[in-house]
């Protein structure tokens, strides 16, 4: 398994940092609350053939030990680290949820290093009703339930449910209330106006967890963005329709990212379906 060693902490990815070249702009996903990597499968399948995708999993959780973090802003710095280590030099961040806070701390407190973001159902803050965040301490395996009964679309449920369950539960309870926490003390309203990165903005319009008005203020907030509504899409917009995920996130690398001949290619062949 790909992991890299920095210091007495192993983080664990998926996919290729060795296929990085001026050719390839580099592409990094950031998992949301108590998940992992494993969320972002579609997306190193179907964007893989373009980009070098790396999809992380952030300290303390999937394969990546802990201790785990108490701050977007903490998640930020851990992650400049893990760039810094492997010399990626520019790229592309892609956040869903907490990721998607993690990565807005990135492009205020870096934005030398990031190129573009791809935000996704998240916002400029996150509310949490304390009954849900008492739920993940005294009782975890009903917050796992509700957490992926509302994670989805109603017509996407049962193709998704029993897989987000078991994500949340091996990443443990302890994970979730500590991510609960950070997304609790979040808020990029006082400086989100300063970010100067190019944005892409993508919500479910079945998300009720990040409800589409909630991505609808950050494109308004954030000045160089573009905002899209995926139909049919849950909070889990990425799993649920990554053929519609993956080709806004290529539209937008191609015309955001300096690119050489080899990649303006990828103009001609946009249109293309990806696999799902």
């Amino acid at each position: 398994m790909p992991f890299v060693t920095i210091g007495s902490a192993r983080f664990f990815y998926r996919g290729s940092i060795h296929k990085t070249s001026a050719e390839r702009p580099a592409l990094i996903f950031l998992h949301g609350s108590g998940g992992d990597s494993s969320v972002w499968e579609k997306q190193i399948q179907g964007l893989d053939p373009y980009f070098t995708v790396i999809a992380l999993d952030l300290p303390g959780h999937g394969y990546t030990k802990g201790p785990l973090c108490t701050s977007a802003q903490e998640y930020a710095a851990r992650l400049a680290v893990f760039a810094a280590e492997v010399q990626l030099g520019n790229f592309f961040l892609a956040g869903h949820s907490l990721g998607g806070a993690i990565a807005q701390e990135c492009a205020r407190i870096f934005p030398h290093k990031v190129q573009g973001l791809i935000l996704a159902g998240c916002g400029t803050h996150f509310i949490i009703a304390p009954e849900y965040r008492e739920a993940v301490s005294s009782d975890f395996p009903a917050a796992v339930k509700a957490s992926c009964q509302a994670a989805f679309s109603p017509e996407n449920v049962s193709l998704f449910y029993a897989r987000g369950c078991e994500m949340l539960s091996r990443n443990g309870g302890e994970t979730l209330s500590r991510d609960m926490a950070a997304c609790a003390e979040f808020n990029s309203s006082p400086w989100i106006s300063s970010i100067a990165v190019p944005a892409c903005i993508i919500c479910g319009s079945d998300d009720t967890i990040t409800p589409p008005a909630v991505s609808e203020e950050l494109a308004r907030l954030i000045t160089n963005s573009t905002l899209k509504i995926v139909a049919g899409a849950g909070h889990m917009v990425m799993m649920e329709t990554p053929v519609e995920f993956n080709e806004a996130i290529k539209e937008f690398i191609v015309e955001t990212a300096e690119i050489t001949d080899g990649l303006c290619d990828l103009k001609q062949s946009s249109k293309m379906k990806q696999p799902i």
